[in-house]
């Protein structure tokens, strides 16, 4: 393992480098800043040699001379209305060489006080996944850790890189994740894995180490203080796995039944939340009155927001009217608990028959207390159900209506052969409560969508809209 160090960002790289990722970052699919943002940078992250100047190769099998202190992870706090919370702070690995010798993620050559410095994206480079790997105690000659290293394609809110080299308890490889928007505290998608890995399940990919620095020490420190920041995460390679949102379309797109696939995700879900309520701290009972005002509030702004929503505005009240109601009658406390928070197909995988979990940060465009807050299981449930509606439309199944149906009644089956057990998330709440309190969390994702659709994606807003009036069961 080599030494970690953390220190203001104003010992960091020359302020060349800064000057050149100010143009850059807003050219990145996951740079969270739009309209008005303001970048201070704040902390800069290095690394010793302790285990001397290594050489890895790239992906073209080409050796790329480097040693660890040529990688700097650059974490800059932006401010900005539009931003979640008003503030988040983004995370910049950089890999620094000769300008004699770009190599991959390479940005551009700048001038610095010592001389011309070729500045790469270390999220594209070995060097960097070396550096990260070799940080969280990863073992194994150099060239083996990086062998077939690939980036992940499509990833939008961070980068993910496939290291099949990686030493593993099951020899599947690793799977690096670079936080590329970080959090002060420790991260959901570290705590959870971790949890859920040391309590023996298989339902998440196996977690097998993480980069965690503190603000006022270092990595490597016995007592560290300040606050805790987690940077990267390695798990353990699925082998031949699909994304589940993918396989879904696919089934869809040739007529397929996918209730198999549905009944099995639905288990495996009931298991997760069945496993975070107990390995995790549980939430304060449900308070009947601040639930349902939450989502007579993002109902009111959805209605304000997508005119296609004025003539339902009543139906939504009359929902929600009955929901409280209900909540409030009922005689135990409803109980709450840590939940994935967005869970939908696309966080999930299908490989070697079985499904596994994963990505478990939470709705990224919102602040990570309010993300992780403990919550009713069934929003999990529900964000589910809306992603069959859309592997249906996307994959043009036939008969879009009633393929989602049956996955979606499949998933249930499912869920509640394990989540009605006594130890399950369903326990204490009745049939009829349950199926209300679902109804209404699936409106609320739907409500989400049509916004989201109406100002994006206008030729996809019959999608969310159909659910809206699946919800209040009557056609349109």
């Amino acid at each position: 393992m080599i030494d970690v160090a953390v220190r203001s960002a104003a010992e960091g790289p020359d302020p060349s480098i800064e000057a050149l990722l100010a143009t850059w970052l807003p050219t990145r699919r996951w740079f969270p800043g739009h309209g008005e943002v303001r970048a201070d940078p704040w902390l800069a992250v290095t690394f010793g040699s302790g285990d001397g100047g290594e050489s890895t190769t790239g992906p073209d099998g080409e050796p790329l001379a480097a040693t660890s202190e040529d990688v700097v992870l650059l974490l800059t706090r932006l401010t900005g209305p539009a931003l979640p919370g008003g503030a988040v702070t983004v995370q910049v690995p950089l890999v620094l060489t000769d300008p004699g010798s770009p190599g991959p993620g390479f940005i551009d050559t700048v001038t610095t006080s010592s001389g011309e410095i070729a500045v790469h994206d270390g999220g594209a480079h070995p060097v960097c996944w070396l550096t990260l790997a070799r940080a969280m105690g990863v073992e194994g000659p150099a060239e083996s850790v990086t062998e077939r290293g690939r980036v992940l394609a499509g990833e939008q809110s961070n980068t993910s890189v496939i290291l099949p080299g990686v030493p593993s308890p099951g020899g599947a490889g690793g799977m690096l994740k670079i936080l590329r928007t970080v959090a002060d505290g420790p991260h959901p998608d570290v705590v959870v894995p971790q949890a859920l890995t040391e309590d023996g399940w298989d339902g998440v990919p196996r977690f097998l180490g993480a980069l965690e620095i503190h603000e006022g020490g270092t990595g490597s420190a016995p007592e560290p203080t300040g606050s805790t920041v987690h940077l990267a995460i390695m798990s353990e390679l699925v082998p031949n796995a699909a994304d589940g949102f993918e396989l879904a379309c696919d089934v869809a797109s040739r007529d397929e039944s996918f209730a198999d696939h549905a009944t099995a995700l639905g288990r495996l879900v009931a298991e997760l939340h069945e496993r975070l309520g107990r390995v995790l701290p549980t939430g304060p009972p449900l308070d009947p009155s601040a639930f349902v005002a939450g989502l007579r509030v993002r109902a009111a702004r959805a209605v304000a927001g997508a005119p296609s929503l004025a003539d339902r505005a009543e139906d939504v009240t009359t929902l929600f009217d009955e929901l409280h109601d209900r909540l409030a009658a009922l005689r135990d406390p409803v109980a709450t608990q840590h939940v994935h928070g967005d869970l939908h197909l696309g966080q999930t995988l299908f490989g070697d028959g079985a499904w596994k979990v994963l990505d478990f940060e939470g709705e990224p465009q919102r602040p990570v207390a309010e993300r992780t807050r403990p919550d009713l299981p069934l929003r999990d449930v529900a964000g589910m159900l809306r992603s069959f509606d859309y592997a249906a439309a996307v994959g043009a199944a036939s008969d879009p209506t009633a393929w989602q149906a049956e996955a979606t009644a499949a998933f249930i089956d499912g869920y509640r052969a394990v989540a009605s057990r006594p130890t399950g998330s369903l326990a204490g709440l009745d049939d009829d409560t349950a199926e209300l309190v679902l109804r209404a969390l699936v409106l609320d994702k739907a409500l989400y969508e049509v916004v989201y659709e109406t100002h994006h994606r206008p030729q996809w807003l019959p999608i969310p809209l159909g659910a809206v009036d699946r919800v209040f069961t009557r056609p349109r």
